[in-house]
């Protein structure tokens, strides 16, 4: 069962530095079978970053959440953990309607 996860968390050091640390951990991530389906700052603040995760299990979700070397990781890439909420998704949803829209 695939769970999907939307994500708020507060960052410290900027987009750029954040998505540098997932690219940094891609191995790690796709080892955990994770993929995200979209991460960004909101307009008027670029500290406030959502995401909307794709987890294929529950387990694989708490994994995520109890990884101490990733929790680290993501701490000196600027994250407040201590400020992340993971939303569950329930299955009743769609994406990309009409068009996928990506930043290259």
């Amino acid at each position: 069962m695939v769970i999907i996860v939307k994500s708020e968390i507060k960052i410290t050091k900027g987009f750029d530095t954040w998505q540098k640390m997932v690219k940094s951990q891609e191995d790690r991530i796709k080892e955990m079978g994770i993929k995200f389906l979209f991460a960004g700052t909101e307009k008027d603040d670029p500290n406030q970053l959502h995401a909307i995760m794709m987890f294929p299990s529950k387990e694989a979700l708490q994994a995520f959440g109890a990884n101490e070397e990733l929790t680290e990781i993501r701490r000196q890439a600027g994250a407040l953990i201590e400020s992340g909420k993971m939303t569950p998704i329930s299955e009743d949803y769609f994406a990309n309607y009409p068009d996928a829209f990506m930043k290259h």
